[in-house]
């Protein structure tokens, strides 16, 4: 898919949500989502990968008074707009386990993070130090041995920021995990979207990007 197809279907999606989102009954499913309602903003109060956003009927603004994108108004929008109950598990999959697909086939959520190993490579304290700006938490080693941080934005959808450092077997490895139980919340592209969202954010704060386009085309 080129870069021209991807972003028409990315604006696509969001005007679908953005329209969706109009028609919410946001205190109510700001309560549901373990947000804020800011009564008297009329609007849902969110933390997302470092920035605040004020969420309403009519729209999406950014608190420090710069333009939200296109993928992050999705996103706010879309999980607003979840019927999904419940809590989150304990447990954190690669995107393509979300999907029914096989372990060890690959596909085009693998090419989603991918930008993360290619910029950082075996830079553990750049990955940290971006993690950190980002609003993650870290949590020292996950299970599989890797240094673990826990993004808790989106209270029904954490999300785990992995880095693998390099031995004698194996290259260091970064990985973006989600929550097992993501899409009982939300749609699968909405995850893509998160996961690109956080790619983006991650190589701007650690300067291995000046401009989100420089890696667009790993985004399929």
């Amino acid at each position: 898919m080129t870069k021209a197809k991807t972003n028409k279907a990315r604006i696509a999606y969001n005007e679908i949500q953005m329209r969706n989102l109009a028609e919410l009954d946001l205190p109510s499913q700001a309560k549901a989502m373990g947000l804020e309602w800011d009564e008297k903003a009329k609007a849902v109060r969110v933390k997302f990968l470092g920035r605040e956003y004020l969420v309403a009927n009519d729209g999406i603004t950014a608190t420090d008074g710069k333009f939200p994108t296109v993928d992050a108004k999705s996103v706010l929008a879309h999980y607003l707009a979840s019927k999904g109950t419940g809590d989150p598990s304990p447990d954190f999959l690669p995107l393509k386990r979300l999907t029914g697909i096989a372990s060890g086939t690959s596909g085009p959520s693998e090419n989603l993070s991918k930008p993360l190993g290619d910029k950082f490579g075996p830079n553990y304290e750049a990955f940290g130090k971006a993690a950190l700006e980002i609003g993650a938490r870290h949590e020292g080693r996950s299970p599989a041995g890797a240094q673990a941080f826990l993004l808790e934005d989106l209270p029904k959808l954490p999300v785990r920021l992995e880095f693998f450092e390099a031995d004698d077997e194996f290259e260091a490895e970064s990985k973006v995990l989600f929550n097992s139980a993501s899409t009982r919340f939300v749609s699968y592209e909405c995850l893509e979207l998160i996961t690109m969202c956080v790619v983006v954010e991650m190589l701007l704060k650690a300067g291995l990007i000046s401009d989100p386009e420089e890696c667009e085309a790993s985004f399929i």
